[in-house]
C-alpha cells in the first residue's frame, strides 16, 4: 500500500491550482448536500494542505450557519481538536500545516463532535481509508465512542484517489461517507 500511497501524493500534487479550485467547489457541492450536516453543529474540519480539497468555502458556510468548527492540532503524536474562529490565530505546524494556536483556543473533545471531516490519500468503495502515514487521525479515533453518540467521520478526496480494495488493519476506522467531485460513497 505504501506505493499506492506516493503514487495518489504525487498525483494530487502535480494538479493545478485551477483543478483542485473547480474539483473542489463539486466536492463541497456533494458535501452539502449530505442530510446529517443540517444536525450537526460541531463540526472537525482540516485546513488543506499539498493540493487536498479546498475547506475554504465549508469554513465560510458553517460559520455562516452558526456552526462550532475546530481545527485538528498535532503534539506529540497525538492529534486533538481546538475551536477555530474567525478571530483565531493560526500557527504552521511542522509539516506546514495551519492550526489554531493552543495558547489562545479552547480544546474541544473529540467525543463531543458531530462530524468530523478527515483528510485521505487512498480510499475505497467501503469508505477505508489511507492517510499521510503518521496514523494520527486513526489514534484520536479511536477514543471515539459511537454507543453513546454517534460522530459522522467524512472523508473528502477526490475520484482518483480510490481504488478497488484497501486491506484495512485492525486498528483502521472506516469513514461514514467518503465525498469525491463525482459521488458520495457511504459504507
Amino acid at each position: 500500500m505504501e506505493t499506492v500511497r506516493k503514487e495518489k501524493k504525487k498525483e494530487r500534487l502535480s494538479m493545478s491550482g485551477d483543478m483542485v479550485n473547480e474539483k473542489s467547489s463539486l466536492i463541497t457541492k456533494n458535501l452539502l448536500a449530505l442530510k446529517i450536516l443540517e444536525e450537526g453543529t460541531k463540526v472537525a474540519i482540516f485546513a488543506s494542505f499539498q493540493n487536498e480539497p479546498d475547506t475554504e468555502k465549508l469554513v465560510n458556510f458553517f460559520w455562516a450557519e452558526r456552526k462550532e468548527l475546530c481545527l485538528p492540532v498535532t503534539d506529540k503524536g497525538s492529534l486533538r481538536f481546538y475551536e477555530y474562529r474567525s478571530d483565531s490565530v493560526l500557527l504552521k505546524n511542522r509539516f506546514g500545516i495551519s492550526e489554531p494556536d493552543i495558547n489562545e483556543a479552547k480544546e474541544i473533545p473529540i467525543q463531543s463532535l458531530d462530524i468530523i471531516l478527515i483528510p485521505l490519500v487512498v480510499f475505497d468503495q467501503s469508505c477505508n481509508r489511507i492517510g499521510m502515514g503518521s496514523g494520527f487521525y486513526d489514534k484520536a479515533l479511536s477514543a471515539l465512542d459511537n454507543s453513546k453518540k454517534k460522530t459522522y467521520l467524512i472523508g473528502l478526496a477526490y475520484e482518483f484517489q480510490k481504488v478497488n480494495q484497501i486491506e484495512p488493519n485492525k486498528w483502521d476506522i472506516p469513514l461514514d461517507y467518503v465525498v469525491t467531485e463525482k459521488k458520495v460513497y457511504h459504507s
